[in-house]
Parts: structure tokens; C-alpha cells; sequence
């Protein structure tokens, strides 16, 4: 209530964060924190608020869409005590082409 709706072109930006932290690391998946994509790329560490609402948004939802390059696979128990949030991430086949 009250925070401002993610866009779909934030969703993506994110999303290339994300699969560029895997490929340029040469994994296909990680065990990782919002903050660590975005100490990174070099972000203010405020922006990684919204990179974990992103995945937090694919986690609960069970996204797993090509198109982001990435997936959080299975269910992951949140708790709010547990900050900061690990998620666990792994590339899609065939990512690498959508940079």
C-alpha cells in the first residue's frame, strides 16, 4: 500500500542484472542477495530494494518466463527475520544470447 508499481522495462533492467552477474561470473546459478547484484554492478546500494522486490515477485509467483534469462526455482520460505533474503538463482539455457 502506498509503494510505486514496478513497469514492465524495470522489470527487464533488473532481469539483465541478474543474468549478467551469472554469466560474467561464468555460473549457471548462485546463491545471492539483491545487494550482492548490486554491489556488483557498481549500484547505490539502494537499488537493491527494488531488485529484491523483483525476485521476491518471481519467487512468490513461481515465474519461470525465458524471457528474464534467470529462475528462482522451487518455493523458498521468506521469513522476515531472515534479512537479507538469500535467493537461489539459475540461468535459463540459452540466456547468453539475450545480452
Amino acid at each position: 500500500m502506498g509503494h510505486a508499481r514496478m513497469g514492465s522495462t524495470n522489470r527487464y533492467v533488473y532481469a539483465r542484472f541478474i543474468c549478467e552477474y551469472l554469466i560474467r561470473k561464468k555460473i549457471t546459478h548462485a546463491r545471492v542477495t539483491a545487494r550482492d547484484i548490486a554491489l556488483f554492478h557498481n549500484l547505490d546500494p539502494k537499488s537493491s530494494r527494488p531488485i529484491s522486490a523483483f525476485m521476491n515477485f518471481l519467487s512468490s509467483n513461481g515465474i519461470r518466463k525465458s524471457r528474464f534469462g534467470f529462475y528462482i526455482p522451487g518455493p523458498q520460505a521468506l521469513k522476515k527475520i531472515d534479512y537479507p533474503h538469500l535467493y537461489t538463482i539459475q540461468l535459463i539455457d540459452g540466456a547468453r544470447g539475450l545480452l
